[in-house]
């Protein structure tokens, strides 16, 4: 195991050369102006400023606005924190990772598997350039990613006339407005 240490994040993350496994603990990031809680109860207080900056679901979600800067409409604090219910906090911390990150461009210690959590909240919270560093990380370790637009209940999402053959292997990232 690989022990990693940067002053801004939690000192207990780890990476294996396999995945990205970090303790579940709380993450303290200084400065931080957010804090998020996941179903579990783990508690990231992190800058918002990346997620105003990069995602217009959480500037619309964070400061009832479409365009970044603008302030936050609530402050949200360890005692009143935002809740998060369609992540859990393993793969939060994964996501969270791609900002904060020890060592500029290294993703080495997400695996493939990582890529496809982070690909996936980065497609669900409307995050193109960290949706773009996935397909990127992704189509180095020979995956392609596939979109698609679900046109039926979505437990029939993944039909053989929605596969592309192109690719070796793929990941898909489905869009549906139907309420499962």
């Amino acid at each position: 195991m690989l022990q990693l240490f940067h002053p801004l994040i939690d000192h207990n993350m780890q990476a294996i050369t396999e995945s990205f496994t970090p303790v579940s603990k709380d993450i303290f990031i200084r400065g931080a102006d957010i804090v998020f809680m996941t179903d579990d109860g783990a508690k990231f207080h992190v800058h918002s400023y990346f997620f105003t900056r990069e995602s217009i679901y959480w500037q619309q979600k964070l400061t009832g606005h479409n365009e970044p800067h603008h302030p936050l409409s609530k402050h949200y604090t360890a005692n009143d924190p935002y809740i998060i219910q369609d992540v859990d906090s393993h793969d939060f911390r994964k996501f969270l990772r791609v900002f904060y990150n020890t060592r500029y461009g290294d993703y080495s210690f997400f695996s493939n598997l990582d890529w496809v959590d982070i690909l996936s909240i980065a497609h669900k919270w409307e995050f193109p350039h960290v949706k773009t560093l996935s397909k990127l990380y992704l189509g180095k370790m020979g995956y392609g990613v596939v979109e698609r637009t679900c046109g039926v209940h979505c437990t029939r999402i993944v039909d053989d006339e929605m596969i592309d053959r192109s690719y070796p292997r793929q990941v898909y990232l489905i869009s549906c407005g139907h309420e499962i």
